[in-house]
């Protein structure tokens, strides 16, 4: 089978952001499969350039990532954003028509402009479209008042045509598929694909924990981790704030591991207040992020408030319960039902700066209930978020889309949390 994948924004092997789209094609390729990725020329999160690839399974299964030119500096404002997407739709399209026809194309939004080339793409050849959503354009835009329900409505006729042009349609957190039923899509054409937990031996006798804890100078210290994007979404200055309500506690501290456009106020907002409980960190690979998890006490999390909060399922909600962490969260939406759900944590509502940092201090003086916290999140992940069986099932729905008959397979939905 030959797969079009069309993702802007697939991240290298050592690029920052979600490691899934690349265990899919991965999963492809060790079926024997020939996948062909139309992907942009750099990294989303950190705009460093990203290099083309080929690789081959033992299989025979074949990827090769494509990477076409698009503008940069996408924070710059949502005009530069919408050249960066509308550039990369146009190229992708005049690729894409360049390459070996098909037997199915995969297309994944966000950005909305580049389902819509795969769409294109897929009725060239008058084949089959799997829709992957990652994000909901453009109900997000207008949720943050980026732009008015008026101007909105022809991306969203964009949007809708893509929905009901698929033969089957992946969502990747439970909240957005809550939305596209909303919508009228059959629920029956949704399958629930989150981003997996792939699994990792556990250390041996503490020694990774110990020597992580001497790297950072933590020493006793209770230390709460942060690892992730800084953004408006993440609303770190919730961390710095809880900190500032910490002032009275030497022993407890916050290390932020990451990177992202809210990072310099956050640390001034820290210098402003006095802190020195709290300590930023350089983003780290995706790899190096479970070895720090292991000499953390609890991990922490903190969501913005937006009408769509739901949405939100964060790749690090599958590190922290993989990595038998403890998790404190500022947030509301979907997220502090799957902590509940899995009995790893405790959770207030979004900006409760106060609220997290009486978790935190309730944590570091109640040490008991974290252990059983941590191991009950690590079987939940296991058992209902396991990537081999995921990855599993997502090629298992595209082979049954290249061949017509997706139809009859009933949606997947590993979390059962409506």
């Amino acid at each position: 089978m030959r797969v079009l994948d069309v993702h802007q924004f697939f991240a290298g092997p050592s690029s920052p952001g979600p490691d899934q789209p690349r265990a899919v094609v991965r999963a492809l390729a060790d079926r024997g499969h020939h996948v062909d990725v139309i992907a942009c020329d750099f990294n989303a999160y950190s705009e460093q350039s990203e290099a083309p690839e080929e690789w081959r399974s033992d299989a025979g299964g074949v990827v090769r990532v494509h990477r076409l030119p698009a503008p940069r500096n996408m924070r710059a404002g949502l005009r530069r954003r919408l050249a960066t997407y509308v550039r990369f739709a146009w190229a992708a399209w005049r690729f894409g028509k360049r390459l070996e026809r098909p037997d199915v194309v995969l297309s994944s939004i966000q950005p909305l402009f580049a389902g819509y080339a795969g769409m294109r793409l897929a009725r060239r050849w008058k084949v089959p479209m799997l829709l992957e959503v990652r994000d909901l354009w453009p109900d997000a835009l207008v949720a943050k008042g980026a732009i008015s329900r008026l101007q909105a409505a022809p991306l969203e006729r964009l949007a809708r045509n893509l929905y009901f042009g698929a033969a089957r349609v992946v969502s990747l957190t439970p909240g957005i598929r809550r939305e596209l039923v909303g919508k009228g899509l059959d629920a029956s054409r949704i399958d629930l694909f989150p981003n997996g937990f792939k699994d990792r031996p556990p250390s041996v006798d503490g020694w990774i924990r110990e020597g992580v804890r001497r790297e950072f100078g933590w020493g006793d210290s209770f230390v709460a981790v942060f690892t992730g994007a800084h953004t408006e979404v993440t609303a770190v200055d919730v961390m710095v704030r809880a900190a500032e309500c910490l002032k009275d506690r030497p022993d407890i501290r916050i290390d932020l591991f990451g990177a992202g456009q809210t990072k310099a106020p956050a640390q001034e907002l820290a210098k402003r207040l006095g802190l020195s409980n709290v300590h930023f960190h350089d983003a780290v690979p995706k790899p190096q992020v479970a070895r720090i998890l292991e000499g953390a006490d609890v991990a922490l999390m903190t969501l913005f408030k937006s009408p769509l909060i739901h949405i939100y399922f964060e790749s690090k909600l599958i590190d922290y319960l993989g990595a038998g962490k403890p998790i404190l969260a500022a947030m509301d939406g979907v997220q502090p039902d799957v902590i509940a759900a899995a009995a790893a944590g405790r959770c207030v509502g979004s900006f409760d700066h106060r609220g997290l940092a009486r978790l935190i201090r309730e944590a570091a003086d109640n040490r008991g209930p974290l252990g059983p916290m941590g191991e009950s999140g690590a079987r939940f992940v296991r058992q209902r978020l396991a990537q081999p069986v995921i990855l599993s099932r997502y090629v298992d729905m595209l082979e049954a889309v290249a061949a017509g008959r997706s139809g009859g397979i009933e949606a997947w939905d590993p979390l059962g949390i409506t």
